[in-house]
């Protein structure tokens, strides 16, 4: 999604710009986990 708003080619030129915390990537991958969700 960054990816697209920001109109950069490639991920590697964005990264600079997009580093999450620890925290919101943690609650990232547990939010879009599968199996998390199945046991939900």
């Amino acid at each position: 999604m960054l990816l697209a708003r920001s109109r950069h080619a490639s991920v590697r030129s964005l990264e600079r710009y997009a580093r999450p915390g620890v925290d919101s990537a943690a609650r990232h991958v547990a939010e879009r986990d599968p199996a998390a969700r199945r046991r939900m």
